[in-house]
């Protein structure tokens, strides 16, 4: 099923950018596109340096997670996660229960599943990692 996932991205990503250089004319080396670096998986944008041993093994749990389903947080800082993985700790302590958190505005339930995916999905790395 990952792999089938991972496929279905690649083709979208590819389609998305594959076709997005001009025509040129030959010779005329100014017009020519710029090579670019193909999409690597995500790594937040301003990564947190000095992260606990719980806290980088939140981020690592949630990211492996987050890349099998379409995520509606793809460019989530390191820091913004961090701040959502406590906040469900907090709110799992006041006895909420975890497929009723969300903690992404705007964040819909997954037809499916009933669930906030990115919210369960932060939910459950922070649990055993983050929470007291």
């Amino acid at each position: 099923m990952k792999t089938r996932i991972a496929t279905v991205a690649l083709v979208a990503l590819l389609a998305l950018t594959g076709c997005a250089g001009g025509a040129e004319s030959a010779g005329d080396e100014s017009t020519a596109p710029v090579a670019t670096e193909s999409a690597a998986p995500l790594v937040a944008e301003t990564p947190v340096s000095d992260v606990s041993e719980s806290e980088a093994a939140f981020l690592e749990a949630f990211r492996e997670v987050q890349t099998t389903y379409a995520s509606v947080i793809p460019d989530a800082t390191d820091e913004q996660l961090l701040e959502a993985g406590y906040e469900a700790c907090d709110r799992l302590a006041a006895g909420e229960a975890s497929t009723d958190i969300s903690l992404i505005e705007g964040e819909e339930r997954n037809p499916q599943s009933e669930m906030y995916l990115d919210s369960v999905t932060i939910v459950s790395a922070a649990a055993p990692r983050l929470c007291p």
